[in-house]
Order: C-alpha cells, then structure tokens, then sequence
C-alpha cells in the first residue's frame, strides 16, 4: 500500500483574519511538532488567505502512503475545529476502490454552527419546515456569508413551493462559494418545476462540473440533465448522459441505485427517437430486468416500447411484446399491432 490515490474536496471558512491566523499558526505547530513530513500540502496549497478559508478545487489529488492519508486528515479535522462553515471530503483509493472516506465538518458550541446543524436536521423531517427556517435564519444572521445555511434554506423552501425564495437563496449560496455542486442542483430542480428547461439543464451541468464521479450528486446531476435534455429534444445530448449515468456500477446504498429502472427506459426513448433502434431495444431489455425502482415505468409501458423498437430494428418477438402490452391495457399497442399484421 505504498501507492496509494487521496483526493481531497471542500471548503472550510474561519471567518476573519484574526481566527486564519490563528489557524495558520496552529497548521505550521501541528506540521512541525506531529507530523513532519507525512503531510503533503503547505499553507500556500491549501489556504486563500483574501477570503479567511481554506479551499480546495474540484478535486485535488495526491499519492503517497496510508500513513500519509492519515496524517493530512488528522490535520484537516483538528483544522475544522476552528472553522464556523464548510465541509471537506477526502477519499483513499486503491486500484480504483474507495477504502476509506471522511467527511470532516466544523463542531463545538458556537451558536452559528448550532444553529446551521438544527436547521440542517430539520430540514429534511417532513412538517418541520418552519422551524429549520428559523434555525438556519439564525445561523445566517451570525454569519451572513454562510453559503450551506442559504442553500439549506432554499432547499426547504423549494419543500414548501416558495420557488421565489428557493432560486434567491441558492443564488445567494453560489455568489459566496461557486464551487459547490449542492445550490447549482437545487436551482435547477426549481427551474426544472418551473418548466424552465434551458436554465434548468445549465444548472445540472454546472453541478456536474463542480462535483466528482464518486459523490451521489454527479450523477443525480446527470439524469436530471438528460430529462431536461429529452422536454428540450435534445435527445442525443440526453442519451450521451444517460449512457454515462447507466455504465455506472451504482450500490444499493447510493441514491442513484433506485432510478436505474427509469434510466434505462429513458436511454431506450433517447436511442429510438435518434433512430439507433436494436441499441433501445437493448436499453428496454435492461429496464425490464430490473424489478423496480423509483419513478419507473409499467413493464407494460416498457414491453410496448420495445416491441416498436424491435420492429423498427427487424428484430423478431416484437409482435410478441405487442401482444402483452395491448392485453395489459396499451391502447397504443393494440393499434400497432393491427397495423402491421
């Protein structure tokens, strides 16, 4: 395990100049005292001093040794103990596995980091969408640059169809810190209800851009993409997302894992409206094999469509697909099927 891939991801804000030189000093004591060479940054690689944060890009890279890993982590988490917002991700692959993640984000009793958690929880308990607003209100009001509470509070606004204040606040949230993929995505299921598809897919695309392909929200971003793609008739771009979104090997316990069913069904739609009709087929093939999943077709929705597909392909069975569409109540199906018989 001499060579192994660390990628580090996040933002950690300390607020003013008096608490990053404070961390500063700490981050040359701890280096020079503990950890000695098995840190692998310097202050310049990791710190933006105009802006009192630590920051880094869409995704920073290094190699090196467990013993490595551990040593930046334990840095970066004794770190975020001064910080008031933010949070870092980091990962330690080998041989293209993820062996070991941490998410390290600011704690302690301070009311900003308090109220941001409380609202953060409530966030996502149904019927608790007044009181997270209050608490995130309150974490705002303590530090008025706190870019996670303002998209918490979009998040919840979107909950309670206040569109005009969701698409304000993750505004907000990504004036203060862009390189979040979180407020891009919230912005754009707001344009997506909204009917605005163009802003909509731009947003997705954004928050493709400004994330990785081991964080959820990629991928999410990605499929979302490709519905917008497909209202716009876009359908080529649409496949080609739907195509990366689908080669993906998502575990049960991704969010991405349920939607599979509805990804291949709508690759299958991309693929026969461009005229590639045995690769739908194929595609429908792969939906019908899954037994479930979130906003899934009917398998009847899914036999019909591949039955059209296998007969624009000369592929045999396809009256077969007919057949059982039209029994299972495919009105559609029935009128094909009488067409070409």
């Amino acid at each position: 395990m001499d060579d192994l891939k660390f990628i580090f991801k996040g933002r950690l804000d300390f607020g003013s100049k008096r608490s990053l030189d404070n961390v500063l000093n700490m981050f040359d004591w701890k280096v020079t005292n503990h950890y000695k060479k098995d840190v692998q940054f310097t202050q310049e690689d990791i710190f933006v001093e105009e802006e009192f944060c630590i920051c880094f890009p869409r995704s920073y890279v290094l190699r090196g040794t467990k013993k490595n890993f551990n040593a930046n982590y334990k840095l970066l988490e004794y770190l975020s103990e001064f910080a008031i917002t933010g949070q870092l991700e980091m990962w330690m692959i080998e041989d293209r596995q993820v062996i070991e993640y941490h998410l390290v984000e600011p704690t302690g009793d301070r009311m900003v980091i308090n109220s941001y958690t409380k609202g953060k929880k409530l966030s996502v308990r149904e019927g608790s969408g007044k009181e997270a607003i209050a608490a995130l209100d309150l974490a705002i009001a303590k530090y008025e640059k706190h870019a996670q509470a303002y998209e918490r509070r979009a998040y919840v606004s979107t909950m309670l169809k206040k569109y005009h204040d969701a698409i304000r606040d993750y505004t907000k949230s990504i004036n203060i810190y862009a390189g979040a993929p979180d407020p891009y995505y919230g912005r754009a299921l707001v344009h997506k209800i909204n009917e605005d598809y163009d802003k909509a897919a731009e947003d997705f695309d954004t928050s493709i851009k400004r994330s990785i392909p081991l964080q959820p929200i990629h991928w999410k971003s990605r499929r979302r993409k490709a519905e917008c793609l497909m209202e716009l008739g876009e359908f080529e771009d649409a496949a080609t997302e739907l195509k990366f979104f689908n080669l993906r090997k998502h575990k049960e316990d991704n969010p991405n894992f349920k939607y599979r069913k509805r990804a291949f069904f709508d690759h299958g739609i991309c693929l026969f409206q461009i005229g590639q009709f045995k690769e739908a087929a194929q595609r429908f093939n792969e939906s019908l094999a899954i037994s479930e999943g979130k906003d899934a077709p009917l398998d009847e929705e899914l036999l019909f469509r591949r039955g059209l597909a296998r007969h624009k392909a000369g592929l045999p069975d396809f009256k077969n697909d007919l057949k059982k569409a039209a029994k299972a109540g495919i009105q559609e199906a029935a009128a094909v099927l009488e067409d070409v018989t």
